[in-house]
């Protein structure tokens, strides 16, 4: 018996990468891609400034540009690519050590969204934000979409494919990595379980519910402002039971985060876990918070009461959680 290390067997990738990209990236990196990085990394907005713009871990497209034409990239695709390893120093895995970053594109504005995979020990693994995920959601707590995101390599996971299925702009979405692979998601899931299935159109950005109104409480205006204006956003076709968070800050700062379900149900982005990708973007950590509001349909076919109320109190135990109900 042989006592020889074989590598356990992994996925035959069915597509052909293009070898010049990879060159390119690897020379790019070797020669600029530490100083762009530097610059990337002083350039993403965080803190009071960029919430108030709603900013975080955002790259404008003027400064995109003039750092393609300062290192004379061939294009954006070029400096998304250099751009990961700062999107890896956002990821928060605690748990796994797994660092995974992803860089999206606007489409309506060119500006970068960068991101990473974000985990929650103390708490299940189903809570777990993933790189794609994170870009995405991000996008859509500034009424964006994605035209085509980088990541490490253009082969998400099966969870990943489905949240990002949900999007009604990922039908055209583009897919590059490192390795020279540029794939369309209906290359990479050909075959999708989408919205279509339900006689639903997927997500677009804008007011999904304008009807809600919240039910009786007793919440600063601000904070109840900021919770309906949430749930209006919310995307909830499947169960009708919107949820919407807002995290007040220990500077007087709130973020907030909406619930966008998918059409098989789970993976569906919870409005904490929405939440916490705002903070996380803006700069902030878990400590920063100082209290919590939900809004969400109290005892029906989906109430986030429970959910929430567990990981809250594993990011921040001695935070207040106030749980109102739609009128």
């Amino acid at each position: 018996m042989s006592n020889a290390f074989e590598a356990p067997p992994v996925s035959r990738n069915p597509f052909v990468a293009d070898r010049t990209i990879r060159l390119r990236q690897e020379r790019l990196a070797a020669s600029v891609g530490t100083a762009i990085g530097v610059e990337i990394a002083a350039l993403l907005s965080g803190g009071k400034a960029a919430l108030g713009r709603n900013e975080g871990c955002v790259l404008p497209k003027q400064q995109a540009d003039a750092l393609i034409a300062r290192y004379e990239l061939t294009g954006v695709e070029d400096l998304m690519l250099l751009a990961l390893d700062t999107a890896r120093t956002i990821a928060r895995p605690p748990i796994s050590d797994f660092f995974v970053g992803a860089v999206g594109l606007e489409t309506e504005t060119g500006n970068l969204i960068l991101g990473g995979n974000v985990e929650f020990p103390g708490t299940h693994l189903g809570f777990t934000i993933h790189g794609e995920g994170f870009v995405f959601t991000r996008a859509a707590s500034r009424g964006m979409t994605i035209t085509a995101i980088a990541i490490g390599e253009a082969h998400p996971c099966a969870h990943c494919r489905q949240y990002l299925s949900e999007f009604q702009a990922t039908r055209d979405l583009v897919l590059i990595d490192p390795l020279g692979h540029r794939l369309t998601m209906a290359e990479l899931y050909p075959w999708p379980f989408d919205p279509d299935y339900l006689g639903e159109a997927g997500y677009v950005p804008g007011a999904m519910h304008p009807d809600l109104a919240l039910g009786e409480n007793v919440l600063p205006q601000i904070i109840a402002e900021r919770l309906l204006a949430a749930g209006q956003r919310a995307h909830a076709p499947y169960s009708k039971c919107p949820g919407a968070v807002v995290l007040a800050l220990n500077d007087g700062n709130t973020v907030s985060g909406f619930s966008i379900e998918s059409v098989a149900f789970n993976p569906t982005m919870g409005p904490l876990q929405a939440a916490m990708i705002d903070l996380i973007a803006h700069g902030y950590a878990a400590s920063d918070i100082a209290e919590a509001a939900l809004t969400t349909r109290i005892g029906g076919n989906v109430d986030y009461s429970l959910s929430v109320t567990e990981l809250l109190g594993k990011l921040a135990p001695s935070a207040p959680l106030s749980i109102v109900g739609w009128a």
